[in-house]
């Protein structure tokens, strides 16, 4: 049976801060003709937001809960809690109310609460992905740490593959955060005497709060800027969503001054510290580029897009950033290779080309 969801009574409020309103433009396109008209429409409602309202950010407080799968928080009884619920599939939301009530009835000694203190969520739905980590879970951590520090929480993390869970880890320690006060779970369900969950900082795709950059300043500023002006960052790692005839791209990108950019090759203070000093960035749209959130004011951003991709993530941090933001939009060509539709090879005509490396 399919949870009601529920939200949590008013005095679970402990803390309210104000999102600045914010002013957006509707991004630079090139070949906006390629995106197909559903994809468009999904993206258009943010593109055409003229200004962001103030809007409210909120620390919950929740006694005696249960955390399973990506985020997904449940009352003692099992009601989901809908705060929780970010792009969660029904199945998925299935899997872990099931999972949570079986643990119920169970008893067993997972049906014991963690009652050594509050712990924050810093889970939620794309554990695997460092965009989603840097831009709307690392954010929570960072808005505790600062607003209530007199609460001495620890931070409930996802496992996560080897190189994310080294970023991770390097980017807690950065805003002073002591590994020793993190949680690393997986999607089975756990209880917890005193959870606490920011709401409010993000909506994946459809709005990301100015305060996100505040824990991103705390981060980067202790780290110096490198001497590369103009970055290429290359998907040679990932294996898909990369441009046909990447090597030849990377050779004229070298031959325009580009520097080549491997992030998953890096480590976070190095990455910082290259996107921190890039006043021109060109890479192929995915999590590496989540790195522009490091940009100065100004700089020149160029996403090579997939024409079926629906996404406003990067155009959010580069409106939130003030970046100079350009998609250029791709016919795809060849087998899906990831597990979206739009993890195909892409085309890159050599009339964008010349125009992109010609700036």
């Amino acid at each position: 049976m399919r949870p009601t969801p529920i939200s949590p009574p008013d005095d679970s409020v402990i803390l309210t801060l104000a999102s600045p309103a914010f002013d957006a433009a509707y991004p630079r396109v090139v070949n906006r003709e390629l995106i197909p008209q559903p994809i468009l429409q999904s993206m258009e409602w943010a593109w055409n937001t003229p200004r962001f309202p103030e809007r409210p950010v909120r620390v919950l407080r929740l006694p005696d809960v249960w955390v399973a799968k990506e985020g997904l928080v449940f009352d003692r009884e099992g009601n989901l809690y809908r705060e929780t619920i970010t792009q969660h599939s029904e199945a998925e939301v299935d899997q872990a109310h099931a999972a949570v009530l079986e643990a119920i009835g169970q008893g067993g000694p997972e049906a014991v609460p963690d009652a050594s203190g509050p712990v924050l969520l810093c889970k939620k739905r794309g554990i695997g992905n460092y965009g989603h980590w840097m831009m709307e879970m690392l954010p929570k951590a960072q808005l505790v740490h600062r607003h209530l520090p007199e609460l001495r929480a620890r931070f409930l993390v996802a496992h996560a593959p080897g190189h994310l869970n080294d970023s991770m880890a390097q980017s807690l320690s950065m805003l002073g955060i002591d590994l020793a006060r993190t949680i690393v779970a997986d999607d089975a369900p756990r209880r917890f005497d005193d959870l606490l969950v920011v709401d409010g900082l993000s909506e994946h795709g459809g709005y990301m709060s100015p305060l996100v950059l505040d824990g991103l300043d705390t981060l980067a500023g202790g780290v110096p800027a490198a001497g590369a002006e103009r970055l290429f960052v290359t998907r040679r790692a990932t294996g898909f969503r990369r441009v046909v005839g990447e090597d030849a791209l990377m050779a004229h990108a070298q031959a325009c001054g580009y520097t080549l950019v491997e992030p998953s090759t890096l480590t976070l203070p190095q990455q910082v510290s290259l996107f921190k000093g890039a006043r021109r960035i060109i890479g192929v749209m995915g999590a590496a580029m989540t790195n522009i959130a490091f940009a100065a004011p100004g700089a020149q951003v160029v996403t090579l897009t997939p024409a079926g991709m629906p996404d406003t993530f990067f155009w959010f941090i580069a409106t939130l950033r003030g970046l100079d933001y350009t998609e250029v939009r791709c016919p795809q060509s060849g087998p899906v290779r990831g597990v979206m539709p739009w993890d195909t090879d892409l085309v890159l005509s050599m009339e964008d080309r010349d125009r992109i490396f010609a700036e």
